[in-house]
């Protein structure tokens, strides 16, 4: 791990794991090449069975490893590390994702050269090769979620259905957006009011009533495009497909009810049984 004084804030880093024991190791080897330093480098173990919590301990003794007797979820993962945290900024990487060796500079940068930069975000490359617009987007509606769910988001990018995803830019510059992606984003501390993320989500949609939340109090969110991270999306969840689906409902149902009433937040739930099977005919009959 660098340990090299640089001026700009300090940066602790927070990786909440569960069953991904491969990835983390490539996530927190990652957080070591950095040529941006981080101070401290927390684990959040969600009651793995994979053996990732002695793997840690073995092999980055250096990271402070919190090792949950149960999964409190992601949200509730994240806080118990950002309560030990004290740096200027927090560094949240999923465990599927890779910092590049610049990535962490150039978010670092971003902050320190705005003061009204709540958090900084980079460009999320899949395993494809493909930037993932999830990395900046906007927020969510009933219309988006609909073309989430059933593809038609990427199969008709300059649709309404495409919006949600900023469809009309190649996410390949630097530019304020509504919502950043929680797979990794800079936050700085003096933004949150001592608060991170909202407990009500278990998993899904706490990133972005996070940034809904800092943007209503002024603060602004930024996509670095000098910064990249390789993001293979969806490890933890791919080990509990159908549980997950239904997580990813409830927390969005939560959001919309939040910001636009539970009138709306009902119609969006009414979509779902409908979106499900059509986007898997347009999967297979549509394949990018």
């Amino acid at each position: 791990m660098a340990t090299t004084a640089v001026p700009g804030p300090t940066v602790d880093a927070i990786v909440v794991n569960f069953n991904t024991r491969e990835l983390l190791r490539k996530s927190l080897a990652s957080l070591h090449a950095s040529r941006h330093p981080v101070r401290r480098i927390f684990v959040v173990d969600n009651a793995s069975a994979d053996g990732s919590a002695q793997m840690v301990t073995a092999e980055f003794p250096d990271a402070v490893l919190l090792y949950m007797p149960k999964n409190l979820g992601f949200a509730r993962a994240n806080n118990a590390a950002f309560a030990l945290s004290d740096a200027d900024a927090v560094l949240l990487l999923n465990s599927d994702a890779e910092l590049s060796a610049d990535a962490l500079g150039a978010l670092v940068a971003a902050l320190a050269a705005d003061r009204r930069l709540g958090i900084a975000g980079p460009v999320l490359v899949g395993g494809d090769g493909r930037v993932q617009y999830e990395g900046g987007r906007h927020d969510p509606s009933i219309l988006g979620e609909f073309g989430n769910i059933t593809h038609l988001n990427t199969r008709l990018p300059r649709s309404v259905f495409g919006r949600y995803l900023m469809n009309d830019w190649d996410h390949r510059s630097t530019r304020d957006v509504p919502v950043l992606s929680g797979a990794c984003m800079l936050i700085r501390r003096s933004a949150l009011g001592g608060r991170l993320f909202c407990e009500d989500f278990f998993m899904y949609g706490e990133d972005i009533e996070l940034c809904q939340r800092l943007r209503a109090t002024g603060w602004r969110m930024r996509y670095v495009s000098a910064a990249e991270v390789a993001h293979r999306g969806g490890a933890t969840s791919r080990r509990a497909r159908a549980s997950m689906r239904v997580a990813g409902v409830v927390s969005m149902a939560q959001l919309l009810r939040r910001r636009r009433g539970p009138l709306y937040a009902a119609g969006y739930v009414a979509t779902v049984p409908i979106a499900w099977p059509l986007g898997g005919l347009v999967r297979k009959a549509w394949p990018r």
